[in-house]
Formats: structure tokens, C-alpha cells, sequence
């Protein structure tokens, strides 16, 4: 019962707090990058190197993960995430405003986020019973939005008191928080295995293996490439540009779209909770792919900030619909001792194709204007959703 107890508070508090964290940080930094340089190119490539860490060594985060305890895992990442972030407002103080070192302290930050996704989705299969996946990654999920719901509110708050670089100190309360919470959870046992480089390559590669031999998990990871190449860097990058140098918006009005956004993610973890028992979690997957780009071919048509709202509210309901189909399908039927390797391959696919996908915004931005980029994206991203439903068996997956 005490175990229980523990774990339910680490499934609504520890994913609520660090990405509330998490979102005033998204929020601060890019909204200080613009700041900076007033410049599209220069924020999709500091964007776009951030994730660099991703593309360098993200494959070999799931082998280090499988051989660590996850909690532990999950606290060390996140402390070390707020100590590189104490040293922007630092910099500031300093007078040293340069985009470069924000850039470098960024890349840093990010590294040490790479064990996050993959350890609690390797986790929660260790702590709860396969037929309940579905709605502890719900608990999760709902943890999550509302994060990202309320984090931009907050940081929106904050900037009428603070200028945007001081936002980084809330970032790092938020993320100390956070570890200490992780280390009340019920611990997860671990085999004990020798640990070396040599160690962490051969199961890696084990982890690729994997993915070769079955070709129904491949094709949902190839369709999750795909999908965050066209939908990640107009998120992260285009949002912002079309907020603050075509709509003439302020910081908190970027807070605000973001908000909604999450708002939306919370009616559509609602839904998915409702209907995921009767519903193929495959569908559910290839549904959110489709909703997740079709939504952004209507920022084509945004004039102003209460349309932009609106919209970013019905982009935001399908984010779930395929984030916790896409878990559940992998935490039950993957072998618990390849979960993180495999869910680090996904995190992968994700991460590299966001900062290729950022750099593209910044590149596009010179011969588009950033609703068309918005259209153009969101037809492929959708395409994705429609690809998927033609593969065999992907939609029946439960």
C-alpha cells in the first residue's frame, strides 16, 4: 500500500513539475534567442544545434539507461539540467549577452535531458501490470499537460516582473523539485552488468537488432521520423516567429498559444483515456499523426492572436491521441530489459528530426512566409497519418 502510494505521487507530480520547467524553459529560450537577434535564419540554427547532443549520442543513452535504476537515472539528469541553466541569467548579469554561449549552455541542457524519456518509459512496465499501461501513461500524460498548460501561464506571469533570462532561476526551482520527488519513488532493480563502453555499443546494438527483426515497430518509428520532420520545427520555431514578427505579439502572447496548446492536450488525453479500451491503440496512433500536421495547415489562414489561440487548442488534442498509443504499443510488446534502448531510438527520431526540422524553418523562412512553411508542413505531416493507415497491421495494434 505504501509503495502504491509512492508511486501514484511520482506519476502526477513528477512529470507536472519538471515540465513545468520544462515549458518556461521552451518559452524563455527561444523568445531570448529572437530577443537577441530579431532573426529567423540565426534562431532556427541555434534551434537546430541544440538538439545536436541527440544526433551525436542519443543512440547509446538507452543502453545506459537499461543499465542504470531508472529513478536514478531520472534525478541525476534533471539536477544536472538546472545547474547548466543557472548559468544563462549569470551570463547576464555579467553583461555577456552572447547568443553563442546561450547556445553552448543550451546544447548541455539538453544533453542531460536525453535519459528523461526513455528511463520513465522504461520504468513505469517495472512498477505497473501490462493491462494497465494505457492508463498509468494517461496519469502521465495528464501530468504533462497540464505542465504544459500552466508552465507558459506562469512564465507569461513571471515576464511582467522579470526580464525573459531571469526565468531560468523558476526553471531550475522547478527541475531541483522535481529530482527530489523522483527519489521517493519504489526504486526499480537492476541486474547488475559489467559497465564499458564495450558494454554499452553491444547493447545498443542489440536494441537496432530488435527494431530489424520486427518490422510492424519499425514502420511506427519511421513514421515518427517522419512526422517530426514536419511538425516539430514549425512548432518550435514558426510558432514563435509568427507570433512575435508577423503578428506583432509579445512573450506573453507566445506563453498564451502555448497554453492553449496544452489545453487541448489535456481534452485529448480525456478522450484517449475514454475510448482506449475499445479502440485500437494503432488507430489511435495513426489518428493523432493525421491531426497532429492537418491542424497546422490551418495557420495558413491566422490573422490574429484569438485565431491563432483557437487553433493551437485543436492542434493540441491530437498530440495524445498518438504520444500514449505510440507508449503503451511499445511498453507492451517490448521485453522489459529492451525498453530503453528502444525508447531511446525513439526519442532519437524525434529529437534529431525536431533540430533538422528547426533548421529547415530557419532556411525556408528566407523564400516563404512562415504561413505558407505552416501549410506546406502540415500537408506532409498529414500524409503521414494517411501512409500509416495503408501498412497492414499498424492499425490493429492493441
Amino acid at each position: 500500500m505504501q509503495k502504491q502510494k509512492r508511486l501514484n505521487i511520482f506519476l502526477w507530480t513528477v512529470p507536472l513539475v519538471n515540465s513545468i520547467g520544462r515549458s518556461i524553459y521552451d518559452v524563455a529560450f527561444i523568445w531570448l534567442i529572437l530577443d537577441i537577434t530579431n532573426s529567423e535564419k540565426i534562431t532556427g540554427f541555434v534551434a537546430m544545434t541544440t538538439y545536436l547532443p541527440a544526433i551525436l549520442c542519443g543512440l547509446f543513452i538507452g543502453a545506459v539507461v537499461d543499465l542504470f535504476p531508472k529513478t536514478r537515472m531520472i534525478s541525476f539528469a534533471t539536477i544536472m539540467q538546472g545547474l547548466v541553466l543557472l548559468c544563462i541569467p549569470l551570463l547576464f548579469f555579467y553583461n555577456i549577452e552572447s547568443v553563442w554561449l546561450i547556445m553552448l549552455l543550451a546544447f548541455f541542457h539538453n544533453g542531460f535531458a536525453l535519459p528523461m524519456v526513455p528511463a520513465f518509459n522504461a520504468y513505469l512496465p517495472t512498477q505497473i501490470r501490462k493491462e494497465n499501461l494505457l492508463k498509468a501513461n494517461s496519469i502521465v500524460n495528464i501530468s504533462w499537460q497540464t505542465a504544459v498548460l500552466i508552465g507558459p501561464i506562469i512564465a507569461a506571469q513571471l515576464l511582467t516582473f522579470y526580464p525573459v533570462q531571469n526565468l531560468f532561476f523558476f526553471c531550475v526551482l522547478f527541475y531541483f523539485l522535481a529530482a527530489a520527488l523522483t527519489a521517493v519513488a519504489p526504486k526499480d532493480i537492476v541486474e547488475k552488468e559489467e559497465i564499458s563502453t564495450k558494454k554499452i555499443i553491444e547493447k545498443t546494438k542489440e536494441g537496432i537488432q530488435y527494431l530489424k527483426d520486427k518490422a510492424t515497430f519499425r514502420a511506427i518509428i519511421i513514421l515518427t521520423l517522419l512526422s517530426n520532420l514536419f511538425v516539430m520545427g514549425p512548432a518550435i520555431i514558426g510558432i514563435p516567429i509568427l507570433v512575435k514578427l508577423y503578428l506583432g505579439g509579445s512573450a506573453s502572447d507566445f506563453a498564451l498559444v502555448e497554453a492553449f496548446i496544452g489545453l487541448g492536450m489535456l481534452l485529448g488525453t480525456t478522450i484517449v483515456y475514454g475510448i482506449g479500451s475499445r479502440v485500437p491503440h494503432g488507430l489511435l496512433f495513426l489518428v493523432g499523426l493525421f491531426i497532429d500536421g492537418a491542424s497546422f495547415c490551418f495557420y495558413y489562414f491566422v490573422e490574429n492572436m484569438s485565431q491563432l489561440n483557437f487553433l493551437s487548442f485543436l492542434h493540441g488534442i491530437g498530440i495524445p491521441f498518438l504520444i500514449i498509443s505510440r507508449v503503451s504499443i511499445m511498453q507492451k510488446h517490448i521485453p522489459e530489459k529492451l525498453l530503453g534502448r528502444i525508447f531511446a531510438i525513439i526519442s532519437i527520431s524525434i529529437v534529431s528530426m525536431t533540430a533538422v526540422s528547426s533548421g529547415m524553418i530557419g532556411i525556408m523562412a528566407e523564400f516563404f512566409d512562415i504561413k505558407t512553411i505552416f501549410l506546406i508542413f502540415g500537408i506532409l505531416a498529414s500524409a503521414c497519418g494517411v501512409a500509416g493507415l495503408m501498412h497492414p497491421k499498424i492499425k490493429y495494434l492493441n
